[in-house]
């Protein structure tokens, strides 16, 4: 009898030792060290991706510095897995391009950054095996024709951003509820926030405030067009802006100067000083593209991999700014914010 328990005790550890090793297998599933490896690359050579960015712009480079970093943890090194980076520095027809040189050079993958980007791979690749990843794009159906963002058709899947205007106006409304007129500050020729001004502007509509536009057509114009708008308005807004990003310092200064709170949709605008903004996380985003592209050059099919949104942004505030304009956020949203240093000037 003695005998027969020990051996039903062993069996029951044994099972309880498999039992734990499957939950730990299951809770690391989603770390790319713990994924399957993917197969090597046939003897002709490593994979060869093509990563195209329309500008230079803080967010964007973000995401691509994640991407490469995030196939360095899979293991796809120069060996497994040649990147060609390349830049088209705002224009359009640089970008066409560089995107068709992709596609004579067969890339496998060509991974693009921001809706040009994107738009002018998406072009290039169509009836090609060359596939696309994206990412920095606000509507891929209206931008890239993605019908089915579950199971994308054609060969273009990605990361979608999240156009936050609708939040960042009910935030501002919690923080100062006798805003009456707002301004959106924007290089109307940027081609990143569009679907963020279209956005502001209804919600605006729906809650009659009204809107007026300050529409800076270089970066030396943006901190008079800010000083202006803030004689006008009693909060400012702004999209995604490479235009606005490139003198935010001097921006964020006449705001402030002028007691107004300026919202903005990246966290580069609040390092330099504007109040806050609600983004989404771009080295998250960029992992996510980088996942994606390790997982098409290792057999999936674009059909298999659903476009990725984000259904809610992240709250960054610049608590020297919040402070000096003696304003007040809702208690559960600085508990969850995300405080942003402020840049030193170059000044100082």
């Amino acid at each position: 009898m003695k005998r027969l328990l020990c051996i039903m005790l062993a069996i029951l550890l044994a099972v309880a030792a498999l039992a734990g090793c499957s939950k730990k297998e299951e809770n690391e599933s989603s770390s790319p060290s713990s994924l399957s490896p993917a197969p090597e690359p046939e003897a002709s050579g490593p994979y060869q991706v093509g990563l195209v960015q329309y500008t230079d712009y803080a967010p964007y480079d973000e995401a691509r510095t994640a991407f490469l970093s995030r196939l360095e943890e899979w293991g796809y090194g120069d060996s497994r897995m040649q990147v060609d980076y390349q830049k088209a520095d705002g224009d359009s027809a640089k970008l066409e391009e560089i995107c068709k040189s992709f596609v004579d050079e067969e890339k496998e993958v060509v991974v693009a950054i921001s809706a040009p980007a994107a738009e002018a791979a998406k072009k290039a690749c169509e009836g090609t095996e060359t596939k696309v990843v994206f990412l920095g794009v606000s509507d891929p159906k209206e931008s890239l024709g993605i019908e089915d963002d579950v199971n994308p058709e054609g060969n273009i899947t990605g990361v979608a951003d999240l156009i936050t205007a609708r939040q960042a106006l009910d935030l501002a409304v919690q923080v100062d509820s006798s805003i009456k007129t707002v301004g959106i500050l924007y290089d109307s020729n940027c081609p990143f926030g569009t679907g963020y001004v279209d956005a502001l502007k209804a919600a605006c509509a729906e809650l009659e405030i009204a809107v007026v536009e300050g529409n800076p057509a270089g970066k030396d114009q943006v901190a008079e067009a800010m000083k202006e708008l803030c004689g006008q308005v009693d909060a400012v807004f702004s999209p995604m802006d490479s235009t606005v990003s490139a003198a935010a310092q001097e921006a964020a200064k006449a705001a402030r100067e002028a007691g107004k709170p300026w919202y903005a949709a990246s966290e580069d605008a609040v390092a330099a000083g504007a109040l806050a903004s609600i983004n989404i996380d771009y080295t998250d985003a960029g992992n996510k593209a980088a996942d994606m592209a390790v997982q098409l050059v290792s057999g999936k099919t674009v059909e298999e991999l659903a476009v990725y949104a984000y259904l809610n942004g992240r709250v960054s505030v610049n608590q020297e700014t919040m402070d000096a304009l003696a304003l007040h956020f809702p208690e559960e949203v600085l508990e969850e914010a995300n405080y942003i240093k402020a840049q030193k000037s170059e000044e100082t």
